[in-house]
């Protein structure tokens, strides 16, 4: 097999695969009103970033290297990479946030002896152990007033007649806001999309990436196995959690370059085998 058989069976298989994981997103596309049109255009954008934050570096010709890359015509090109487009990004409240329920749920100070969150009192003047200790503790950037109204409006939060504050969800998902529950598929797909891109792009794999799969199971035993997954998952995560903030405080305190970051997930899925 010469060199050209082998690049087109190879990009036949990476087509295949594609169909497979954009389906579940166009699906989303299509539930959400948005049309083949407007991802067309949303497509053009993330070759042309991709092409640049990747493939392209400090070219004089960068022009025509994008088109090549990309298949776009050069006029297409100028449009894109001049063009005074905002980007989306998501506001980074809701991060904030997730952080504080995090720390909330997961840091030893913050749970009672039997590991629930704590009740914790708003901002008792002089008293440790507060809402706003918690809020300080993981940003400065916000208020801690600011942090309780978000964990508030995502229904994560309650404020009792005594001025407490406790959650009333053990995760992180907002039940109001769909815009909200965007940012957790975003973060959370880039990051897994990007650790198996590296692992088939790399000489051998080296993220971790790993499922278990079963076929034969009845409802009832799927749904016992999610309550597993979803225990392990607590375990790993609380375990993980520690670790990065100690890990955090020691670079620190050894004056290392903290130029890295990690996110560290875990999935759960199941379906009827005759659903297509």
């Amino acid at each position: 097999m010469n060199s050209d058989t082998t690049e087109k069976s190879q990009s036949n298989k990476l087509l295949d695969t594609l169909v497979r994981v954009l389906v579940p997103l166009v699906r989303l596309m299509i539930a959400k009103g948005v049309t083949f049109q407007t991802a067309s255009e949303l497509l053009k954008r993330i070759y042309v970033k991709a092409a640049l934050d990747h493939f392209v570096k400090d070219d004089a010709t960068t022009g025509t290297k994008l088109s090549l890359l990309t298949g776009l015509n050069r006029k297409e090109i100028r449009r894109l990479t001049t063009e005074a487009a905002a980007e989306k990004k998501p506001g980074d409240m809701i991060s904030y946030a997730m952080a504080v329920h995090t720390a909330w749920r997961s840091g030893r100070r913050w749970r009672d002896r039997d590991g629930n969150p704590k009740m914790l009192p708003r901002h008792t003047s002089g008293r440790k152990g507060t809402f706003d200790d918690l809020v300080r503790s993981v940003t400065t950037d916000h208020r801690p007033s600011a942090i309780l109204e978000e964990l508030v409006r995502l229904g994560h939060v309650v404020e009792d007649d005594a001025g407490r504050v406790g959650l009333t969800n053990p995760e992180f998902l907002s039940l109001r806001e769909f815009s909200d529950r965007l940012v957790l598929l975003g973060d959370n797909l880039e990051d897994h999309a990007s650790a198996a891109v590296l692992n088939v792009l790399a000489p051998e794999p080296f993220f971790l990436e790993r499922s278990v799969f079963s076929d034969e199971l009845s409802h009832e035993s799927a749904e016992a196995l999610a309550q597993i997954a979803t225990e392990q998952w607590k375990r790993v995560h609380d375990v993980m959690f520690d670790r990065s903030v100690r890990a955090e405080k020691e670079d620190i305190s050894e004056a290392r370059t903290t130029d890295t970051r990690i996110r560290v997930g875990m999935y759960f899925y199941s379906e009827s085998k005759d659903k297509k």
